[in-house]
């Protein structure tokens, strides 16, 4: 069953006005998609970053204007929030116990929180944040910076590693689940891999830059998303293969399912979709509502189950995942199976 909270809409700024140069809609017939279980609207001034509690019981999510609010899963309920000065919200994470909350900001630093709001530590990374990544066991975060800059920091505040890669705007960073390996692209459609020890390695430079990246914890390959396509580097080559995908805009942002059979992704621009992929072949194994306007994350819950997206139309969307992923559950298909509450 859908639940809507909806209160005065706030207008959220999406690219549609090119949808007639490309003759591609964000707004086409939803028929047969599969429903969000929740809908909030006018959650906040535009949605931005996403995260999932480690015990997969919270959900964070971060606006334009720097507000925080928290949401209990998989139902959706609202807990609270507060204000931040950081301004637009790149990246949040939860702390492994799942008690404290850090954020990073185009304001330069990362801050952390306890759940209440109050803050318990600050830390200046020195420049603008553009694109945000945590570590696995999150006690640290990948971060990009505006002036081309990556960075990997702890949850102390203490810097381990510095990479200046580009003099434009780092647009999408990751590391794989080990933290050894390290991946990041630009503006101008460079992407770099790396191991810790080793240097940056340029990669085929896909036909759009990468929005989202991420390792595939099944394998090892890379993955990335820009207009239309998925971009995939096999472990150890650096030539390009793209996996065209449902998505008639750009796929802003992705993430792998723990065991790297699906990933999660959420496009914008001339699209607002939110699906399921199949990563080896960009094949959709289950579509669901489109947001009202452009796309802008997605975080799937640890434990598989449920799944959280927002978006330019000011809305976060909570959905529980089906219980078996394939051709049977795509769009359009039969009967789908899907988890109970807790």
């Amino acid at each position: 069953m859908l639940v809507r909270h909806t209160t005065a809409r706030a207008l959220g700024i999406c690219a549609f006005l090119i949808v007639p140069i490309f003759g591609v809609s964000g707004c086409a017939s939803d028929k047969g998609l599969l429903e969000p279980i929740r809908v909030v609207d006018d959650a906040y001034n535009g949605g931005n970053a996403l995260d999932v509690s480690p015990d997969s019981r919270l959900a964070a999510s971060g606006d334009w204007a720097g507000k925080i609010r928290l949401w209990r899963l998989p139902e959706g309920n609202p807990l609270g929030g507060w204000q931040t000065s950081h301004g637009d919200l790149p990246g949040l994470m939860f702390l492994s116990g799942s008690n404290q909350l850090l954020s990073a900001g185009h304001d330069g630093f990362i801050r952390i929180w306890n759940l209440s709001g109050r803050p318990v530590a600050a830390y200046d990374t020195g420049s603008s944040v553009s694109s945000f990544y945590p570590t696995h066991n999150r006690r640290g975060v990948l971060l990009g910076h505006a002036d081309g800059l990556v960075s990997y920091w702890t949850t102390e505040g203490v810097r381990l590693g510095a990479w200046q890669l580009s003099d434009r705007r780092i647009s999408a960073v990751t590391t794989d689940a080990s933290e050894t390996h390290y991946a990041a692209g630009d503006s101008a459609r460079r992407v770099w891999r790396w191991h810790k020890d080793g240097l940056p390695e340029n990669l085929q430079s896909p036909p759009s830059y990468a929005r989202t990246l991420a390792f595939n914890p099944s394998d090892g390959g890379l993955l990335g998303g820009g207009w239309f396509n998925l971009f995939s580097w096999r472990a150890g080559n650096v030539q390009l293969k793209l996996l065209p995908t449902a998505h008639n805009g750009i796929v802003n942002h992705m993430q792998f399912s723990a065991d790297g059979s699906y990933l999660a992704s959420i496009s914008r621009q001339t699209d607002s979709s939110v699906m399921l992929l199949n990563p080896q072949t960009g094949e959709t194994l289950a579509a669901f509502r489109k947001h009202e306007l452009c796309g802008q994350h997605v975080a799937l819950s640890p434990d598989g189950r449920s799944m959280v997206s927002n978006s330019d139309d000011a809305s976060v969307r909570f959905y529980l995942l089906p219980t078996s992923l394939g051709n049977n559950i795509s769009s359009g298909g039969g009967e789908v199976g899907m988890p109970e509450a807790r």
